[in-house]
């Protein structure tokens, strides 16, 4: 397995790092909860491992984030706070398991490994969207013999304009969505990101389109078959 690891105890860190080496895993170690979210809005990994109390963002908040982004990868809460209402909010914000410390290596390995067949056995489906299929676990897009992959946040801004076909989505709206952003910025990363999602779909050949309302938003549709 491929994991990431947001731990701010250096020496806990490094153990980690050591025992995943010799169990066969790769691990991806960062120190808080910004650099998981960096590294989770262009990378991807089979499971997490969370600690709740870091230097920034606690580890709550980092997965109701992840989650209203869209991203799916199975969490493991890792932390010393052992009381039932730590562990209930943990599991309420998304969390998929909560180990406490201290712990033992070989219950870490067997609840990670638990975690992946899980999350094997119920991966989303490939789904046929006009001419296109899209595969959710791989962020691809297929049509025909063309084939697209799409960043995490290009993937999720491409599902919130799925989920509203024919219906016009505000800027506004969709940096709520996809950027947990609920204030006007004065960026416009999502026009840069339309305009990605829209070369990559045609570089594909697929007739999924994006419509700009001017004024208003964008808008998805898809050409007749």
């Amino acid at each position: 397995m491929h994991l990431l690891l947001v731990e701010d105890d250096p020496e806990l860190g490094r153990q980690m790092t050591s025992w995943m080496a010799r169990a066969g895993h790769s691990l991806q170690w960062v120190e808080c909860g910004q650099a998981a979210l960096d590294w989770l809005s262009q990378e991807s990994c089979d499971a997490a491992i969370l600690d709740v109390g870091l230097p920034d963002i606690d580890g709550f908040t980092i997965v109701e984030t992840l989650r209203s982004q869209g991203v799916l990868v199975p969490v493991l809460f890792l932390t010393a706070r052992a009381g039932v209402p730590d562990r209930v909010r943990g599991l309420a914000a998304g969390g998929d398991d909560y180990l406490t410390k201290p712990f033992a290596a070989e219950e870490l390995l067997a609840r990670l490994d638990a975690l992946h067949r899980r999350a094997t056995h119920t991966q989303p489906t490939k789904r046929r969207v006009g001419n296109s299929f899209l595969d959710p676990v791989k962020r691809r897009i297929t049509c025909g013999q063309e084939t697209v992959e799409l960043q995490p946040r290009e993937w999720t801004l491409l599902e919130v304009l799925m989920n509203h076909e024919g219906r016009i989505m505000p800027k506004q709206f969709l940096l709520e969505q996809v950027w947990d952003i609920h204030f006007d910025p004065g960026t416009n990363v999502v026009d840069a990101m339309i305009c990605r999602l829209r070369r990559k779909l045609e570089s594909a050949g697929s007739d999924l389109r994006i419509e700009t309302i001017r004024g208003k938003g964008y808008a998805f549709e898809k050409d007749p078959v």
